[in-house]
């Protein structure tokens, strides 16, 4: 299976010349957790930005939301794949990277979708996932010390599966093509 075959297609993103706090708003409003971090001249993917960004870089340290802009804020440090790259390759990425996300970049090098880790999971061999999961949520389950294979997953509620399931939808927003606009509008 290719990267291409799992991916989400529709891409969110603001100019790296936005504000951190027009960033907020956007993920505020759209219900999203990431956004893709766009250099418009030349066009390219220069970070992406997160909630914890946000909170970690701007909130945690006092810098007024309204006068930093977004890209001073970002991960610029993008974890990519390409759309023809195989599964196998981006979940051992993700685990590697503790990563939960990764862009998929097209041929000319331009976001054409995103892989996340409910992606991995829901699309992916059951137990190569649950193995990506473990390394990837090491971070939050116990730090970066505990061994992937000693963190405990726990079967989901059906609330737990609904919430999942709003989360990644919301996360889909607009779609990136050669005429789309930026955000905010």
């Amino acid at each position: 299976m290719k990267c291409r075959d799992i991916m989400s297609l529709e891409l969110q993103w603001i100019s790296s010349q936005a504000t951190a706090q027009q960033a907020a708003q956007v993920m505020r409003d759209r219900s999203m957790g990431m956004l893709l971090v766009i250099d418009l001249s030349p066009v390219r993917l220069a970070g992406v930005v997160t909630d914890r960004d946000l909170a970690t870089r701007v909130c945690a340290e006092n810098r007024s939301a309204g006068a930093t802009k977004v890209i001073d804020v970002a991960s610029k440090g993008v974890f990519t794949c390409r759309d023809d790259d195989s599964i196998a390759d981006v979940e051992k990425l993700m685990r590697e990277q503790e990563k939960s996300r990764v862009v998929v970049l097209d041929d000319r090098g331009l976001p054409a979708g995103v892989i996340s880790l409910t992606d991995i999971i829901e699309r992916d061999r059951p137990g190569r996932a649950i193995k990506t999961a473990r390394a990837v949520l090491a971070r939050e389950a116990g730090g970066p010390h505990t061994p992937p294979d000693q963190i405990k997953l726990t079967p989901s509620t059906r609330d737990d599966e609904d919430r999942a399931e709003r989360q990644q939808s919301s996360m889909m927003g607009g779609s990136w093509t050669g005429s789309m606009s930026e955000f905010p509008r």
